[in-house]
Protein backbone atom coordinates (compact mmCIF):
# COMPACT_ATOMS: atom_id res chain seq x y z
CA UNK A 1 0.00 0.00 0.00
CA UNK A 2 2.66 2.09 0.85
CA UNK A 3 4.25 1.83 -2.87
CA UNK A 4 1.11 3.48 -3.60
CA UNK A 5 0.99 6.50 -2.12
CA UNK A 6 3.32 8.61 -4.25
CA UNK A 7 1.41 7.82 -6.94
CA UNK A 8 -2.03 8.96 -5.32
CA UNK A 9 -0.80 11.77 -4.19
CA UNK A 10 0.45 12.92 -8.06
CA UNK A 11 -2.73 12.54 -9.47
CA UNK A 12 -4.91 14.52 -6.56
CA UNK A 13 -2.16 17.20 -7.40
CA UNK A 14 -3.08 17.15 -11.35
CA UNK A 15 -6.55 16.74 -10.36
CA UNK A 16 -6.80 20.52 -8.25
CA UNK A 17 -6.68 22.79 -11.19
CA UNK A 18 -9.90 21.18 -12.69
CA UNK A 19 -11.43 20.80 -9.54
CA UNK A 20 -10.51 24.63 -8.95
CA UNK A 21 -12.64 25.32 -12.27
CA UNK A 22 -15.24 23.23 -11.48
CA UNK A 23 -16.50 24.16 -8.45
CA UNK A 24 -17.27 27.45 -7.04
CA UNK A 25 -15.03 29.37 -4.98
CA UNK A 26 -12.08 26.56 -4.88
CA UNK A 27 -8.72 28.19 -5.67
CA UNK A 28 -9.82 31.56 -4.66
CA UNK A 29 -12.14 34.07 -2.99
CA UNK A 30 -14.02 35.28 -5.98
CA UNK A 31 -17.68 34.94 -6.09
CA UNK A 32 -18.77 33.35 -8.96
CA UNK A 33 -19.77 34.99 -12.13
CA UNK A 34 -23.19 35.64 -12.23
CA UNK A 35 -25.75 34.72 -15.63
CA UNK A 36 -26.31 37.88 -17.55
CA UNK A 37 -29.37 39.31 -17.10
CA UNK A 38 -31.70 41.64 -19.67
CA UNK A 39 -30.59 45.44 -19.21
CA UNK A 40 -33.33 47.28 -17.25
CA UNK A 41 -35.90 49.25 -19.59
CA UNK A 42 -36.47 53.07 -18.31
CA UNK A 43 -39.24 54.54 -17.71
CA UNK A 44 -42.22 53.82 -19.58
CA UNK A 45 -45.27 55.92 -20.11
CA UNK A 46 -48.54 54.26 -20.98
CA UNK A 47 -51.35 55.92 -22.61
CA UNK A 48 -54.83 53.78 -23.25
CA UNK A 49 -57.46 55.00 -25.73
CA UNK A 50 -60.68 52.74 -24.71
CA UNK A 51 -62.01 53.01 -28.04
CA UNK A 52 -59.70 53.20 -31.14
CA UNK A 53 -62.08 53.11 -34.50
CA UNK A 54 -61.16 53.39 -38.03
CA UNK A 55 -62.65 52.87 -41.44
CA UNK A 56 -60.43 50.79 -44.13
CA UNK A 57 -60.69 51.05 -47.71
CA UNK A 58 -59.14 47.27 -49.50
CA UNK A 59 -55.41 48.73 -49.56
CA UNK A 60 -55.04 50.44 -46.26
CA UNK A 61 -53.66 49.77 -43.18
CA UNK A 62 -54.20 50.73 -39.46
CA UNK A 63 -52.11 53.24 -38.84
CA UNK A 64 -48.59 52.94 -36.70
CA UNK A 65 -49.35 49.30 -37.13
CA UNK A 66 -49.21 45.63 -39.63
CA UNK A 67 -52.92 45.05 -39.83
CA UNK A 68 -54.02 45.47 -43.67
CA UNK A 69 -57.18 45.45 -45.41
CA UNK A 70 -56.65 43.58 -48.17
CA UNK A 71 -60.28 43.36 -49.52
CA UNK A 72 -64.09 41.62 -49.45
CA UNK A 73 -64.09 37.84 -50.42
CA UNK A 74 -67.41 36.52 -50.75
CA UNK A 75 -68.76 36.81 -46.61
CA UNK A 76 -65.96 36.85 -45.03
CA UNK A 77 -62.42 39.88 -45.21
CA UNK A 78 -59.10 39.09 -46.18
CA UNK A 79 -56.30 40.55 -44.11
CA UNK A 80 -53.00 40.60 -43.70
CA UNK A 81 -51.49 40.86 -39.69
CA UNK A 82 -47.76 41.16 -39.75
CA UNK A 83 -47.48 40.61 -43.39
CA UNK A 84 -49.28 37.22 -43.19
CA UNK A 85 -52.46 36.71 -44.96
CA UNK A 86 -55.67 35.23 -43.38
CA UNK A 87 -59.49 35.56 -43.70
CA UNK A 88 -61.74 37.33 -41.22
CA UNK A 89 -65.52 37.58 -40.63
CA UNK A 90 -67.11 40.54 -38.73
CA UNK A 91 -66.50 40.07 -35.60
CA UNK A 92 -63.28 38.35 -35.35
CA UNK A 93 -59.94 39.71 -33.94
CA UNK A 94 -57.96 42.16 -35.50
CA UNK A 95 -55.24 42.49 -33.39
CA UNK A 96 -51.42 43.22 -33.56
CA UNK A 97 -48.35 44.30 -31.21
CA UNK A 98 -45.14 45.99 -32.19
CA UNK A 99 -43.10 48.94 -32.80
CA UNK A 100 -45.18 51.94 -34.11
CA UNK A 101 -41.75 53.97 -34.00
CA UNK A 102 -38.57 54.44 -32.01
CA UNK A 103 -38.78 54.28 -28.91
CA UNK A 104 -43.24 53.69 -29.56
CA UNK A 105 -44.26 50.13 -29.01
CA UNK A 106 -48.41 49.70 -29.91
CA UNK A 107 -50.95 47.14 -29.27
CA UNK A 108 -53.77 47.16 -31.12
CA UNK A 109 -56.38 44.74 -29.50
CA UNK A 110 -59.33 45.54 -32.48
CA UNK A 111 -62.04 43.47 -33.95
CA UNK A 112 -63.74 43.71 -37.48
CA UNK A 113 -67.39 45.35 -37.07
CA UNK A 114 -69.44 46.28 -40.20
CA UNK A 115 -68.99 47.36 -44.01
CA UNK A 116 -70.19 50.70 -43.56
CA UNK A 117 -70.34 53.03 -47.05
CA UNK A 118 -67.88 50.32 -48.53
CA UNK A 119 -64.95 50.92 -45.45
CA UNK A 120 -64.59 48.06 -43.23
CA UNK A 121 -64.63 49.15 -39.59
CA UNK A 122 -62.37 47.78 -36.68
CA UNK A 123 -62.97 48.95 -33.42
CA UNK A 124 -61.35 48.13 -30.19
CA UNK A 125 -58.58 49.15 -27.29
CA UNK A 126 -55.16 50.30 -28.28
CA UNK A 127 -52.36 50.93 -25.74
CA UNK A 128 -49.20 52.99 -26.69
CA UNK A 129 -45.71 52.62 -24.43
CA UNK A 130 -43.92 55.48 -24.82
CA UNK A 131 -40.42 54.36 -23.68
CA UNK A 132 -37.50 56.55 -21.75
CA UNK A 133 -39.82 60.23 -22.26
CA UNK A 134 -37.95 63.28 -21.75
CA UNK A 135 -41.30 65.78 -21.03
CA UNK A 136 -39.87 69.54 -22.18
CA UNK A 137 -42.49 71.69 -23.31
CA UNK A 138 -43.13 72.71 -26.66
CA UNK A 139 -45.61 73.27 -29.71
CA UNK A 140 -46.79 69.55 -30.99
CA UNK A 141 -44.15 68.45 -33.50
CA UNK A 142 -44.82 67.59 -37.36
CA UNK A 143 -45.73 63.74 -37.16
CA UNK A 144 -47.20 61.39 -39.62
CA UNK A 145 -49.32 59.30 -36.77
CA UNK A 146 -52.19 60.88 -34.31
CA UNK A 147 -54.23 59.51 -31.83
CA UNK A 148 -57.13 61.29 -30.08
CA UNK A 149 -59.40 59.86 -27.34
CA UNK A 150 -56.63 58.86 -24.80
CA UNK A 151 -58.60 58.45 -21.26
CA UNK A 152 -55.95 59.67 -18.51
CA UNK A 153 -56.47 59.52 -14.89
CA UNK A 154 -53.70 59.29 -12.65
CA UNK A 155 -53.00 59.94 -8.90
CA UNK A 156 -49.97 62.00 -8.29
CA UNK A 157 -48.57 62.08 -4.44
CA UNK A 158 -47.24 65.40 -3.11
CA UNK A 159 -43.41 66.12 -4.66
CA UNK A 160 -44.29 63.87 -7.86
CA UNK A 161 -44.46 64.65 -11.69
CA UNK A 162 -47.74 64.36 -13.68
CA UNK A 163 -46.69 61.77 -15.77
CA UNK A 164 -45.44 62.92 -18.87
CA UNK A 165 -45.41 66.32 -18.06
CA UNK A 166 -42.91 69.09 -16.33
CA UNK A 167 -45.61 69.49 -13.96
CA UNK A 168 -44.83 68.49 -10.33
CA UNK A 169 -47.66 68.74 -7.69
CA UNK A 170 -46.12 70.57 -5.00
CA UNK A 171 -49.01 70.43 -2.02
CA UNK A 172 -52.35 71.41 -0.98
CA UNK A 173 -52.61 74.87 0.11
CA UNK A 174 -55.21 75.83 2.48
CA UNK A 175 -57.33 79.71 2.74
CA UNK A 176 -55.92 81.75 4.97
CA UNK A 177 -52.61 81.15 4.81
CA UNK A 178 -49.58 82.97 3.17
CA UNK A 179 -49.94 82.77 -0.35
CA UNK A 180 -53.87 83.91 0.43
CA UNK A 181 -55.55 81.57 -1.36
CA UNK A 182 -59.63 81.69 -1.92
CA UNK A 183 -60.36 78.28 -1.58
CA UNK A 184 -58.71 75.05 -0.61
CA UNK A 185 -56.10 74.31 -4.12
CA UNK A 186 -53.38 72.58 -5.42
CA UNK A 187 -49.98 74.02 -5.88
CA UNK A 188 -48.07 72.77 -9.10
CA UNK A 189 -44.41 73.42 -10.26
CA UNK A 190 -43.15 73.63 -13.95
CA UNK A 191 -45.47 75.46 -15.30
CA UNK A 192 -45.86 79.00 -16.84
CA UNK A 193 -48.44 81.33 -14.80
CA UNK A 194 -50.84 81.00 -11.93
CA UNK A 195 -49.94 77.95 -10.07
CA UNK A 196 -52.83 77.16 -7.90
CA UNK A 197 -55.50 74.87 -8.97
CA UNK A 198 -58.97 74.63 -7.16
CA UNK A 199 -61.45 70.70 -7.49
CA UNK A 200 -62.70 71.06 -11.39
CA UNK A 201 -60.12 73.80 -12.43
CA UNK A 202 -58.49 72.41 -16.17
CA UNK A 203 -55.19 71.94 -16.28
CA UNK A 204 -53.47 72.23 -19.88
CA UNK A 205 -50.07 71.17 -21.07
CA UNK A 206 -48.49 70.29 -24.06
CA UNK A 207 -44.80 69.39 -24.60
CA UNK A 208 -42.99 66.56 -26.39
CA UNK A 209 -42.17 63.37 -24.96
CA UNK A 210 -39.43 62.10 -27.26
CA UNK A 211 -37.89 63.98 -30.54
CA UNK A 212 -40.02 62.34 -32.51
CA UNK A 213 -43.33 61.94 -29.98
CA UNK A 214 -45.70 65.03 -28.55
CA UNK A 215 -48.53 65.30 -26.43
CA UNK A 216 -51.62 67.35 -25.07
CA UNK A 217 -53.29 67.24 -21.88
CA UNK A 218 -56.92 68.57 -21.17
CA UNK A 219 -57.07 67.69 -17.57
CA UNK A 220 -59.22 68.56 -14.63
CA UNK A 221 -58.73 68.48 -10.89
CA UNK A 222 -60.58 65.32 -9.63
CA UNK A 223 -59.87 65.20 -6.09
CA UNK A 224 -57.82 66.85 -3.52
CA UNK A 225 -56.47 64.29 -0.56
CA UNK A 226 -54.27 62.96 1.92
CA UNK A 227 -53.23 60.98 -0.67
CA UNK A 228 -52.60 63.41 -3.45
CA UNK A 229 -53.99 65.25 -6.16
CA UNK A 230 -56.05 63.02 -8.72
CA UNK A 231 -56.64 64.62 -12.40
CA UNK A 232 -58.60 63.02 -15.28
CA UNK A 233 -59.32 64.08 -18.58
CA UNK A 234 -57.51 63.24 -22.26
CA UNK A 235 -54.96 63.45 -24.17
CA UNK A 236 -53.83 63.43 -27.84
CA UNK A 237 -50.67 62.16 -29.15
CA UNK A 238 -48.12 62.63 -32.46
CA UNK A 239 -45.87 60.92 -33.38
CA UNK A 240 -43.49 60.00 -36.37
CA UNK A 241 -42.00 56.80 -37.38
CA UNK A 242 -40.82 58.17 -40.73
Amino acid sequence: MKKWMPLLGLMVLLMMPALACAIPNIGGNQEPTPAPLPTPMGDTLILTIPLYRIGLNPGDTVPGSELRYVGQNAGSYDVTIGGLSASKRSGDSFAWNGVVAPGVVGNYNLRLTTTLLGKLVAAGPVTLNIFNPTPAAAPPAAASLHYTNIVVQYLIPAGRTIPGTTLVYESIVEPGGPENVPQRMARLSGGNGYPYFAFGDSIAWTGQLRNNVSISYSLRVAGLGDDGLRVAGSAELWVDNK
